[in-house]
């Protein structure tokens, strides 16, 4: 499922000329549901996706996402170039899209797919990087 997410993100970052380089382990994901993948990866490339769309320098919209573990941890990194200093709130980012009621759900559904795995998410706007961080505890630790 994650190879299917990660090319149609890709062929539209290429057409739309924004760097997508991705590492990733998808066998690590074996333990969640499909439609969590979904959520997770879709949201956290939707998000990035549309914040390079508004950098006029194409050489600076850049994304990159990272799947790894990291001892017991599965660990599931995405930065990207961001001009924009963001506002926070319960360490979530504040939409930028004006209207609460109906926008800002899917950094919040991040952290609920992360949530149901025990995961936690960390995100940071510093130094022209957006970096989320999502950390999910894996039970049964492949060797």
């Amino acid at each position: 499922m994650l190879d299917t997410v990660l090319t149609g993100k890709s062929l539209y970052c290429a057409r739309h000329g924004v760097e997508l380089t991705c590492v990733a382990d998808g066998a690590r994901l074996d333990f969640m549901d499909v439609m969590d993948i979904c959520s997770i990866f879709g949201n956290i490339l939707d998000n990035a996706i549309e914040c390079e769309l508004t950098i006029q320098d194409r050489k600076k919209r850049l994304i990159h996402l990272a799947v790894y573990t990291r001892k017991d941890f599965l660990v599931i990194q995405c930065e990207n170039y961001c001009e924009e200093k963001l506002e926070f709130q319960d360490g979530l980012p504040v939409s930028t899209k004006g209207d609460g009621a109906y926008h800002g759900f899917g950094i919040k559904s991040i952290r609920y797919a992360a949530g149901k795995y025990g995961g936690t998410v960390t995100i940071h706007n510093r130094d022209s990087w957006f970096e989320l961080n999502l950390v999910i505890p894996i039970k049964d630790p492949v060797v």
